[in-house]
């Protein structure tokens, strides 16, 4: 400690930092940029089973969304004075995770009552809340919170798009639609690069929720928080993300 005083902040890019402070203390934030550090590995995992899936109706969400579980899991239980690499430990737990929950999600309308609930989740995030002692909205009132909704769900399905394209067809007839499709590209890297600028908690819940497929209940889980305070988090970060990207003028006119 620097002058006998304030304890020294793990350097988030050195894991052997980060494990010495969640041995120690069991910090809920040590154990969550932990996480953050090892999710390539996770996704590089998910996508090896992913490739191996046969003809299993299971989307890549779902593969993820399964090896970030057994990846969590494994920090929680992981001891670092055992001598086995944070990998190795990691790698069996994650695996194992994915094929326990796969069962479950082998038919195609799991996957669907999930994408439901997850849509759910956001339209009930972005609803506009009743002012308390407010009998009824001003007509300009319902007109503004539906483009909020609106604006808020075009956001919602950018960022769950994985901005993967296709090659382009050398025939002069898919010009047009490779153009938008380009354009498209360039809007989500963009929100990319905007979500990575939010603060660290609004952050990680766009993270978890739309790039790993975790649902509000489990996000909560992990910050030891209530669904209802993840959706109010959820809100706040497309808030930003719009604010950041020029307001609601851009977007209205761009989505």
């Amino acid at each position: 400690m620097p002058n006998g005083s304030e304890p020294v902040s793990p350097d988030a890019s050195d894991p052997a930092q980060l494990w010495q402070q969640f041995v120690r203390d069991r910090d809920v934030g040590t154990r969550n940029r932990l996480i953050e550090h090892y999710l390539p590995l996770c996704r590089t995992i998910a996508a090896m089973a992913y490739g191996r899936r046969g003809g299993l109706q299971v989307e890549f969400v779902d593969y993820m969304q399964c090896a970030t579980l057994g990846m969590i899991d494994a920090v929680q239980r992981f001891d670092p004075d055992q001598g086995v690499s944070f990998a190795s430990f990691a790698t069996t737990r994650i695996r194992g995770a994915i094929l326990n929950n796969l069962d479950s999600l082998s038919e195609h309308y799991t996957q669907l009552s999930l994408r439901k609930r997850m849509e759910k989740e956001r339209v009930e995030s972005l609803s506009p809340r009743p002012e308390p002692g407010a009998s009824r909205r001003r007509k300009g009132d319902l007109l503004g919170a539906l483009a909020e909704l609106t604006i808020g769900l075009a956001l919602s399905h950018l960022l769950e798009g994985s901005g993967m394209l296709n090659s382009p067809d050398e025939n002069p007839s898919y010009r047009q639609e490779f153009y938008e499709a380009e354009e498209l590209r360039q809007l989500r890297s963009r929100l990319s690069n905007l979500v990575r600028a939010l603060p660290e908690q609004e952050r990680l819940v766009i993270t978890y929720h739309y790039y790993h497929g975790l649902d509000f209940a489990e996000v909560a889980r992990l910050f030891d928080l209530t669904r209802g305070r993840i959706s109010q988090i959820h809100r706040q970060a497309l808030q930003l993300i719009r604010e950041a990207h020029g307001g609601v003028g851009r977007f209205n006119t761009r989505l």
